[in-house]
């Protein structure tokens, strides 16, 4: 089971809830020292999500938010055996100069760099920056980002490129300096156009909704690792998870209890407003105040040992990793560390 952290790089963690945690501001002063807490700790990985616009209300959840390959370059900087994952929007950029940027953060970190890919589905963040041509791009984005990646990876194995594609053309494109070897590829998403998509370009794989449980999970990871072997490729599955933890079930559900009792509706209200924008979802509108509040990102609750059967249960099931979010980071990482890691069994 490897273990990674979901960085502090927006104002507020995965709970759109009031007050300090989980609100907090994403500083290089918080997101350098997580880091090196979780490179200390002997964790596997750091992950920076893109985000460019947030959902306002009392809280001004995600309204600030750092850029996540400036970012993980100079986290890479500062830590000395974790992986640093930094995530691009592939509408923002164009490829030739995203591989560019990958190069250089790979020259600084190694082969520890690794890119996020995504795809993009939060229309209101692209529109705002005249990046958004029309909604058909919530059904063929897969395909887009697919275009993306296959220029990325020549961009950085070729001297020079030529593409005619549907949505990039390129006229004798030459990327150097070029990384030693080809960065490993983060992706996410579970329709069946993602799924193909991972399965041919992915190295990792974001897989999960909230409520599913391990065996659901267990049976994702097996789709995808199936579908990855047709085209001799190996994906390897990892799940995005909220923890909130004490020494005791009963404290931990009442810190839980605490986040939902303070939530911030009106930020609630903008994410379940524009998340209802993409075709390919539900109707978040009819989601209940438990699952808003946590953005409808899988969360466990409970002590040290709950939190650590948990992630076995996990492991068990044939998911490779976890990446964390905590209320406090900043002192949620260190207690995490000392208290669950060693309880771990799929990492002893």
């Amino acid at each position: 089971m490897q273990l990674g952290i979901f960085m502090p790089t927006t104002s507020g963690s995965l709970i759109i809830s009031k007050g300090s945690p989980p609100q907090s501001a994403p500083t290089w002063e918080l997101n350098r020292k997580v880091a090196q807490m979780a490179d200390d700790g002997g964790m596997d990985f750091l992950l920076a999500q893109v985000k460019w616009r947030g959902y306002g209300g009392e809280t001004g959840h995600w309204d600030s938010a750092l850029e996540a390959f400036t970012l993980m370059s100079a986290v890479g900087a500062v830590t000395k055996d974790i992986k640093v994952i930094a995530s691009v929007a592939v509408r923002t950029m164009p490829p030739a100069v995203l591989a560019k940027m990958a190069a250089t953060a790979y020259d600084i970190c190694g082969d520890r760099f690794i890119v996020n890919v995504v795809a993009g589905w939060n229309k209101f963040e692209y529109a705002q920056m005249g990046l958004w041509s029309d909604d058909d791009f919530f059904l063929n984005r897969y395909e887009y980002a697919d275009e993306y990646l296959t220029i990325l990876k020549r961009l950085w194995t070729e001297d020079r490129v030529d593409f005619d594609g549907k949505y990039f053309k390129l006229e004798d494109c030459v990327s150097d300096p070029k990384p030693s070897q080809l960065p490993e590829i983060v992706c996410a998403g579970q329709s069946p156009g993602a799924l193909d998509f991972v399965s041919r370009q992915a190295d990792y794989s974001f897989i999960g909704r909230m409520n599913d449980t391990a065996e659901q999970l267990g049976e994702v990871a097996g789709k995808i690792s199936a579908l990855a072997a047709e085209h001799d490729r190996s994906v390897k599955s990892l799940t995005l998870l909220t923890v909130i933890t004490a020494p005791t079930d009963e404290e931990a559900m009442a810190k839980k209890q605490g986040f939902l009792d303070n939530r911030d509706e009106d930020a609630i209200n903008e994410w379940l407003r524009v998340s209802g924008f993409d075709k390919n979802r539900q109707d978040y509108q009819e989601l209940p105040p438990e699952v808003t509040t946590f953005m409808s990102v899988p969360y466990i609750v409970g002590s040290y040992q709950t939190i650590a059967d948990h992630l076995d249960a996990l492991a068990a099931n044939g998911v490779a990793g976890v990446c964390l979010s905590f209320p406090d980071f900043e002192s949620d990482t260190p207690e995490f560390i000392e208290n669950v890691m060693p309880l771990i069994k799929s990492r002893q």
